[in-house]
């Protein structure tokens, strides 16, 4: 009994984190995703976007660095083309996601030794993420409930078990088009914050090289 009732209470305090609260950061209305690997911001120009605005946002005039506020439901390659933007008007674009109400910088990607032996998350827009060992043509996969959204637990504890077994803290990401902002900052959480004590580095997976027949 006692089992049972620490689990539903598990439930409603993971509900109540999941769908964002009071306690969460905002940025001019928008309500950031949650992450664990954060680092102080800069200072600089917050531009506040949602699935709505973000193809609209204009970059401001004049600013060295852009702090991105990003709705949790815009799709990755939105964030990608906005920071694209933000670069071509001369600006650094930090991304900002919140620890409970505290804003920080989240990083996408992190200095990368060199090489490409690596672990491999792939996320699908289903929930699904599936993690493969570098070199392998198999996958451990793993899906939310509700298939709506990556459950960075899961990730967090399939990547600890990979980086663990082939002693290799380095991780690709390989993130769908539509995905949403918040389970690519999930995912990408859930690798760099799975094995304390070990520094695991992520970054996007490379475009696969051209055929060289071609």
């Amino acid at each position: 009994m006692r089992k049972a009732a620490l689990a539903a209470a598990a439930l409603v305090l993971f509900g109540a984190a999941g769908c964002g609260d009071n306690s969460d950061a905002t940025v001019g209305g928008i309500l950031l995703a949650q992450a664990d690997g954060l680092t102080d911001a800069p200072e600089g120009v917050d531009l506040a976007v949602d699935l709505d605005t973000i193809d609209k946002a204009v970059i401001p005039a004049g600013a060295k660095v852009v702090r991105l506020a990003i709705g949790r439901k815009v799709h990755w390659n939105q964030v990608q083309a906005l920071a694209a933007r933000v670069v071509a008007a001369g600006a650094r674009p930090i991304y900002l996601a919140g620890n409970w109400k505290k804003i920080r910088a989240f990083a996408i990607e992190d200095s990368w030794p060199g090489g490409n032996r690596a672990i491999t998350i792939t996320d699908y827009v289903d929930g699904k993420a599936c993690i493969q060992p570098p070199g392998s043509i198999e996958a451990k996969c793993v899906q939310s409930a509700t298939k709506t959204y990556i459950e960075e637990a899961y990730v967090r504890e399939l990547v600890r078990e990979q980086v663990k077994m082939f002693d290799l803290p380095l991780v690709e990401v390989d993130l769908p088009a539509s995905l949403a902002w918040a389970d690519v900052v999930r995912t990408i959480d859930g690798a760099r914050t799975c094995c304390e004590g070990t520094t695991v580095r992520v970054r996007l997976k490379p475009p696969a090289p051209a055929d060289a027949d071609q």
